[in-house]
């Protein structure tokens, strides 16, 4: 028999939104009872207008499935969450929170008031634990939630569509003991998961079915959204070594631009998972499910089994749930592949997910809070009641009679009094911690900062076809964009601290510390906003290949160090770069290659601390 409560559940992706009400069972089994789903097709010219479009899909779903008031669980896109994996040592439950909040500080690349986060502590193994952290920029998750409640909604569970479509996998494969490789190919990114025996492991790759619409309207030099629509009609993936014998010359060439892009695809999946083998000690995976709305591309499946050498099957996370007589079969038949959000977010309202992620939007969060402080403004206000039935008594029964009356109450007071000096106490000891963790917050961004950026900056580097390499690692500090001077075609970068005077960075910004210091004591504090890189790059490719390779590995990939975007300022790449060298003689004898300087903003500035 089935629950009389219905479970709406919404997934909110970059260009699909789904909806489906879902009963559970006296035996905790989901039943599909209504379904739709719509289509949010954008220009990504027009991105602004996103979220309105989506608030229009949403208004559509809940009138077509008849949801008006109804709790809504819903997910939201990966492209907007922050997902990372932290080690924790074996503490107990008290201190793992304090770590993990720490290890929030020191991941999230925003001020922590600023976003909405939660953890889940995956299992231990050995004497270490290790925690998935997912954050959200706060204002991205309040804007979405207000155009979801806006249309008759309020809101229950918000999960993140990683962690959703790991728990629908979790609960539909769950005798699965192999490494399994997920591929869920969004419209923004493509999302993998690794899973083996109980462990998990995701990364984003920012590659989706909008890079492929944007290769097809760059090759046949046509409107994005025209590209789309030829997609989606006469769109497939060209079969091993490009052959496309049997086809008309337009569906070959438009086949032929498809693989190119999706060889992309299958490259940086290739490098995620060596990523997860070499850096994360994983296994390889021996099979990969296929799902997402980009996976609906023709011979996609087959492409990416040729690629990657191992076999693929599409995703069906419906092995576990029923579907009731108001949803067409056939239509669930062939959109099972793209529910995996959808019924992840469904398990997870039920209690039943293996991730537990509740991002609570700020209103969300003010208003659960009141709710846990109502038991003690009940209880206050029973103490008041009592005080005054106390107090009224003392005239009908005496001076005697109402002293005991108030005997009786004075330990409940008395009570409350300790418990709210008690809380006061732990309000004041958590600030404390708070100031502590900051102060290592910046010690360690001091002291590891310049090690990850190196790191990652060879990461972002590695490109075969055509390569160029770093010679020098200069930190900038007081970095403006936009303060350029053209010099025979190239800009020259002009910050704060230059080698005119042959000072280096360091003493340039001690003498300044010292000469803006307000008191002996007072330590002067500046921030690294920028590198400047200097290297070689084969002159045949030009630098501008090297800001096209980074920007697209840095523009939109959350975990990436270096930002083109600071504020609302698009930073064009003579604004910096200066390719050659300023002396001819230089540049000439430097032959095949010709040498670079590249500055690289940082989107988490590095502070320099000068104590006297």
């Amino acid at each position: 028999m089935a629950n009389s409560r219905p479970i709406v559940a919404l997934n909110v992706g970059s260009q699909r939104v789904s909806m489906g009400v879902f009963s559970k069972t006296s035996k905790d089994a989901l039943i599909l009872d209504r379904y739709a789903t719509r289509l949010v097709v954008l220009d990504p010219s027009a991105e602004g207008l996103r979220l309105t479009k989506i608030g229009e899909a949403i208004a559509d779903l809940v009138q077509e499935l008849n949801v008006k008031g109804s709790v809504v669980n819903y997910s939201v896109s990966g492209q907007s969450v922050f997902i990372r994996f932290v080690k924790l040592p074996a503490l107990d439950d008290t201190d793992v929170e304090q770590l993990i909040r720490f290890e929030a500080q020191q991941h999230v690349p925003f001020p922590l008031d600023e976003v909405v986060w939660d953890y889940h502590l995956l299992p231990a193994k050995g004497l270490e634990r290790e925690a998935i952290l997912v954050a959200i920029k706060a204002e991205d998750l309040d804007s979405l939630n207000d155009e979801i409640i806006s249309h008759g909604l309020s809101t229950g569970k918000v999960d993140c569509a990683l962690t959703s479509l790991y728990n629908a996998y979790v609960d539909s494969y769950p005798d699965e003991k192999e490494p399994v490789m997920l591929i869920d190919i969004g419209a923004k990114s493509t999302d993998l998961i690794y899973s083996e025996q109980g462990r998990f492991f995701t990364r984003s790759i920012s590659a989706g079915g909008i890079f492929v619409t944007s290769a097809i309207a760059r090759e046949f030099n046509i409107p994005f959204l025209e590209a789309e629509r030829l997609k989606t009609t006469s769109g497939l993936v060209s079969m091993s070594n490009g052959q496309t014998e049997g086809l008309d010359p337009a569906t070959a060439n438009l086949a032929t631009v498809i693989r190119t892009a999706m060889t992309r695809l299958a490259s940086e999946i290739q490098r995620t998972t060596n990523h997860y083998r070499a850096q994360m000690s994983g296994s390889a995976p021996v099979k990969a499910y296929l799902c997402g709305g980009g996976a609906s591309l023709p011979y996609t499946k087959e492409f990416l089994e040729d690629k990657l050498g191992i076999p693929i099957s599409f995703f069906n996370p419906m092995h576990n749930v029923g579907v009731g007589s108001g949803v067409d079969v056939n239509t669930i038949s062939r959109e099972a592949f793209i529910l995996g959000g959808l019924i992840g977010t469904a398990i997870h309202s039920i209690g039943r997910a293996s991730l537990n992620i509740d991002l609570e939007p700020t209103a969300v969060a003010k208003k659960r809070a009141n709710q846990k402080k109502m038991p003690a403004i009940i209880a206050g206000a029973a103490i008041a009641v009592l005080g005054a039935a106390a107090y009224a008594v003392t005239g009908y029964m005496g001076e005697k009679k109402a002293e005991e009356i108030l005997a009786g109450v004075q330990p409940t007071v008395t009570s409350i009094k300790s418990a709210q000096s008690a809380l006061r106490q732990k309000e004041q000891e958590l600030k404390k911690l708070d100031s502590t963790l900051a102060s290592y917050q910046q010690l360690t961004l001091q002291r590891y900062g310049y090690a990850d950026i190196i790191r990652h900056l060879l990461e972002q580097s590695e490109h075969k076809d055509y390569p160029y390499w770093f010679t020098d690692f200069e930190p900038l500090a007081h970095f403006n964009p936009e303060d350029t001077t053209q010099i025979t075609g190239y800009s020259v970068i002009k910050d704060s601290f230059t080698s005119d005077k042959n000072t280096s960075l360091v003493d340039d910004i001690r003498t300044e510390a010292a000469a803006n210091a307000s008191s002996e004591d007072e330590a002067d504090v500046y921030s690294v906003n920028a590198i400047r890189l200097t290297g070689f790059v084969r002159r045949s490719l030009g630098g501008q290949r090297i800001i096209q390779d980074l920007q697209a590995k840095i523009d939109g990939n959350k975990e990436s160090l270096f930002t083109f975007k600071p504020g609302d300022v698009k930073l064009e790449a003579r604004q910096i770069m200066e390719l050659g060298a300023k002396d001819a003689k230089v540049d000439a004898a430097a032959g095949a290659f010709v040498p670079f300087k590249l500055v690289l903003p940082l989107k988490t500035p590095i502070p320099v601390n000068f104590n006297k």
